[in-house]
């Protein structure tokens, strides 16, 4: 008799903790479901692809590209009627940080994937240039793939949904 006690008693714990448990996710499945679909409402919004920094010839931004007049090549690209070669809303990023060995630049603007836009140490400094559109665009700095960095020379900053905060730059 003592022994099917102990078994129900061992049941019931097991059925109280596993319910518990079921739910306790299935919350957290809630959350990441309201954060897609709020990821999938600002990817609608940003529907132009950008063109980070034209070392495709058949990016979508450039063939988008109004074909005005012929402009000389620049150096970093090999599309004539790339945004970057005609000088429209450059913002060059710069992280200083002597130890790292990798450091992306993340955003809005490229969804937040820390392999769309590696920069380019030179000496203690990294670097990184884009073209925007006019608007308003959230970024941070991934080092080493690990640790995501607040621009520490941002004028503007943004809570996100993480409980950090973003880095904000405005292009006009």
């Amino acid at each position: 008799m003592k022994f099917l006690r102990f078994v129900w008693k061992l049941f019931v714990m097991a059925a109280v903790f596993g319910v518990g448990y079921i739910v306790g996710r299935e919350h957290s499945f809630e959350e990441e479901e309201q954060w897609e679909a709020e990821n999938r409402k600002n990817n609608e919004n940003n529907d132009k692809p950008e063109c980070s920094t034209c070392t495709d010839k058949n990016c979508d931004s450039c063939k988008e590209a109004p074909k005005a007049e012929e402009k000389p090549e620049c150096a970093a690209c090999t599309d004539k009627n790339c945004a970057e070669c005609k000088g429209e809303n450059g913002v060059t990023f710069e992280y200083e940080n002597d130890k790292a060995t990798k450091v992306a630049l993340v955003g809005n603007f490229n969804k937040w994937n820390k392999d769309a836009d590696l920069m380019t140490k030179e000496g203690n400094t990294w670097k990184c240039t884009k073209t925007f559109e006019p608007g308003t665009y959230e970024y941070q700095f991934v080092v080493d793939d690990t640790d995501w960095v607040v621009d520490p020379k941002a004028e503007n900053t943004v809570k996100n949904k993480y409980e950090g905060y973003n880095s904000v730059v405005v292009v006009k």
